[in-house]
């Protein structure tokens, strides 16, 4: 493997976990006006509703489509994932905040209240869909490896 691919892969952790989030936050503008701007986006219900959204709305949409589609359709879940894997993918999928930014952008006049705490919610919101969805996976993850230790395969196991 040459430098660059190297350089790539030992890096696109640190950036995409860290860097382009970052970036997301400060582009997005938010204005956070210490303690008091805090509390006021904490209680706003559009910023409540985004998160709600985000966290309950996303992967119930997402992981209801699925079980809906495998259940009454041709189309079948592959059998190298479980449906515990799923549901931790369908939180993960509450991160998308690029798209969310820019309708929240286009929703709320510049300046106002809202504008600023839907921007908080899509961010906040993000951070906890990819937490829950984080924990989620890798919880599973740790399942499988001790399934492993056992020398056992884990997709023979869960079927």
């Amino acid at each position: 493997m040459g430098l660059a691919p190297a350089l790539e892969h030992r890096f696109r952790p640190l950036s995409n976990g860290l860097g382009i989030p970052i970036f997301a936050f400060f582009s997005a503008g938010v204005a956070v006006d210490g303690i008091e701007g805090i509390k006021s986006a904490a209680t706003d219900p559009v910023a409540l509703g985004i998160v709600a959204g985000l966290l309950i709305g996303k992967p119930a949409g997402i992981f209801g489509a699925s079980w809906l589609m495998d259940r009454f359709s041709p189309a079948v879940k592959d059998n190298d994932y479980t449906w515990t894997d799923m549901f931790g993918i369908s939180f993960v999928a509450g991160i998308g905040f690029t798209v969310s930014l820019l309708v929240a952008e286009l929703s709320f006049a510049t300046g106002s209240p809202h504008n600023d705490h839907a921007k908080a919610g899509i961010l906040f919101g993000s951070m906890l869909a990819a937490v829950m969805g984080g924990i989620m996976l890798l919880t599973r993850n740790a399942t499988c490896k001790k399934i492993r230790a056992h020398g056992v395969d884990p997709d023979v196991y869960d079927n």
